[in-house]
């Protein structure tokens, strides 16, 4: 048989009572945090946000740059028509940066004819270039604007054709990608800045509200408690035997 304690000497209430203890340590923890936090220089902030957006426009400006190549002919797919379509980015109709780069060669003949057309709506000529196999095409650039354009490749039998059309597509829309990304990020350090001081507040508040003490009570005063025990004395009586 287990010895029990006397009634209201458990641990449960004491238990109770330490809790706020805790709750005080776990408070001023926070408030530590809070003041180290605002013990940072007031500078670090909009510093770390000046360089975040120099760092997004620089990475924006990269991408602008990123030129989307299209595969007008090569040697074993040969078309004299070959369409390619030029598509708005974002709706806008400024032109973009294009590079139209041409090769004619072979292996079996030395001497041929060779012509390279750019075309809008296959009528009205955007480049044209006609010369011999011995001769370099120039590499043309320019600006295409949105539409359908046709590139006519004519060449005699036995000569190879590469043929490569590349665009910049976001080059159309590269001030407008800098002043949305940069807006962006200006809301988002507002935001940031916001939260931070209504956690600030809160963290205020809490640490300020009083600490609730245990609803527990000691347990009242009991006479019997002041009797002195005697050695020969034992918390166990004899059972109870019926007479």
């Amino acid at each position: 048989m287990t010895c029990l304690p006397p009634i209201g000497e458990t641990g449960g209430p004491n238990e109770i009572r330490t809790r706020p203890a805790e709750i005080k340590h776990r408070h001023k923890k926070r408030a530590i945090e809070s003041l180290c936090m605002s013990n940072r220089p007031s500078w670090t902030n909009p510093v770390l946000w000046v360089l975040a957006l120099l760092l997004i426009n620089v990475l924006w400006s990269q991408v602008v740059q990123q030129e989307a190549p299209n595969e007008v002919n090569a040697p074993d797919q040969f078309s004299t028509f070959r369409e390619i379509n030029v598509a708005p980015v974002f709706g806008s109709q400024a032109p973009m940066p294009a590079t139209l780069t041409t090769v004619f060669s072979s292996i079996s003949v030395q001497e041929a004819n060779v012509s390279v057309a750019l075309k809008l709506n296959n009528e009205t000529d955007v480049f044209a270039w006609s010369g011999t196999l011995a001769e370099e095409p120039p590499v043309w650039t320019g600006q295409l604007e949105p539409g359908t354009y046709t590139v006519v490749t004519k060449v005699d039998d036995g000569v190879d054709v590469e043929q490569t059309l590349s665009l910049e597509p976001f080059e159309t829309v590269r001030w407008q990608g800098h002043v949305v990304l940069s807006v962006l990020l200006v809301v988002i350090a507002v935001l940031e800045q916001a939260v931070r001081r209504l956690l600030a507040a809160r963290q205020t508040q809490t640490a300020k509200t009083p600490v609730q003490t245990s609803p527990f009570r000691p347990a009242t005063h009991r006479p019997e408690a002041d009797v002195a025990w005697e050695e020969s004395d034992s918390p166990w009586r004899e059972p109870w035997r019926g007479s």
